[in-house]
């Protein structure tokens, strides 16, 4: 098994992260006014103090909403070099509680996806993964962002499933059941939190520092031993081109790798929703017949596979350490119901009832419904 970790230190030639700011408000020509034209104007990086004060101050209340929207948009519109996007990360991290699994007797490992669609795959590969012995998989995971619906947003369809657990009971949880999906705490990454409200009303969501930054702080913060990327690109995505998911998967892993995280990425084609169900609940009960048949629509299935098998690679429970066989032992746990069985786990240790997800014909159906008549159909191949 590899070590484990649960120091964080990102070193971009200024020791970042755990290193406070020069003083309270930091220098005296230092203004939210200042570093929000230096960025507008694009004549010089930023300086690490100036990052470090701005997100500090902005956590504080110091610098305010109507100001840090100013300075995404000039991030979104000029960019942010290395260095200054893994010292915005440091900060965002910084600016809450890091976890500790020191204590777990597991190997952790998490996984990412930058989202689309129909993206349901984590409702699957969580439990999948954990259902093997010796690893649990803390998971911290989103609401909805732009067109897109969230992790969160479904679990939260299952009547009393609770993903606002804090730190300790998410803790708590993961060390007696293997795993927990839950939303960010209130004392994680507080910035990011603040920032990420902000970003998804003011276009500026697919910035790539903006999105780099939002989702290691949160990773980071998390800190699991390794990481799992899955960056996607098409239509249904929120990245629309390969280069420019290749380019957000390169910045991504080198912050991982930067704090000491073994982080991979799969760059992932997203032209039309993940599987055959869009909407939160129907999302939900798909994930539900998959992990109870073992089986479903392919595309669902095959990236589950593949995702699972990169995690337990990287926590040295693949003997021979290739996809290949990493697949087969996802495939035998997806379809034996220990991926169910650790899914219905989850389910009541945070709360939820059972009853919908044993039966979901019993589950309460909408009100409202529309129907739409298809009056051409065009096949292309």
């Amino acid at each position: 098994m590899p070590p484990k970790r649960s120091d964080i230190t990102i070193d971009n030639g200024t020791n970042a992260v755990n290193e406070e700011p020069k003083g309270k408000h930091g220098s005296p020509n230092m203004t939210p006014v200042s570093i929000i034209a230096t960025k507008r104007d694009n004549k010089r990086p930023h300086s690490d103090e100036e990052i470090k004060w701005f997100v500090q101050n902005f956590t504080s209340g110091l610098v305010k909403d109507y100001q840090m929207t100013a300075w995404l948009m000039a991030v979104c519109l000029n960019g942010m070099i290395d260095r200054e996007t893994a010292t915005l990360t440091s900060a965002m991290v910084n600016s809450g509680r890091i976890l500790d699994w020191s204590e777990l007797d597991a190997i952790t490992v998490d996984k990412h996806s930058t989202g689309g669609v129909g993206d349901k795959i984590s409702l699957i590969l969580a439990p999948l993964v954990s259902s093997f012995d010796g690893i649990a998989v803390p998971m911290m995971a989103g609401r909805g962002l732009g067109h897109t619906g969230g992790t969160i947003d479904k679990l939260e369809t299952i009547p009393g499933f609770r993903t606002d657990l804090g730190c300790d009971k998410f803790h708590d949880v993961v060390s007696s059941t293997g795993l927990a999906i839950v939303s960010p705490g209130s004392d994680v990454a507080v910035a990011d939190r603040k920032m990420y409200a902000l970003r998804d009303v003011t276009y500026t969501v697919r910035s790539l520092p903006l999105q780099t930054s939002s989702i290691m702080s949160k990773k980071i913060a998390e800190n699991p031993d390794s990481l799992v990327l899955d960056v996607k690109f098409g239509r249904a995505s929120f990245n629309k081109d390969t280069d420019e998911s290749i380019e957000l998967s390169k910045r991504m892993i080198q912050t991982g790798e930067l704090c000491g995280k073994t982080t991979t990425a799969f760059i992932t084609r997203m032209d039309h929703p993940i599987g055959n169900a869009v909407g939160n609940w129907l999302e939900v009960l798909e994930c539900i017949n998959v992990m109870k048949s073992g089986k479903g629509p392919k595309d669902l299935v095959n990236l589950c596979l593949v995702q699972a098998a990169q995690m337990l690679i990287q926590c040295g429970a693949v003997p021979s350490g290739t996809l290949k066989e990493g697949i087969i032992m996802a495939r035998e746990n997806l379809s034996n119901g220990k991926a169910y069985g650790k899914f219905r786990e989850m389910v009541v240790s945070q709360g939820g009832d059972l009853r919908c997800i044993d039966k979901p014909e019993d589950y309460p159906r909408a009100q409202f419904k529309v129907r739409h008549t298809i009056l051409n159909l065009f096949l292309t191949y």
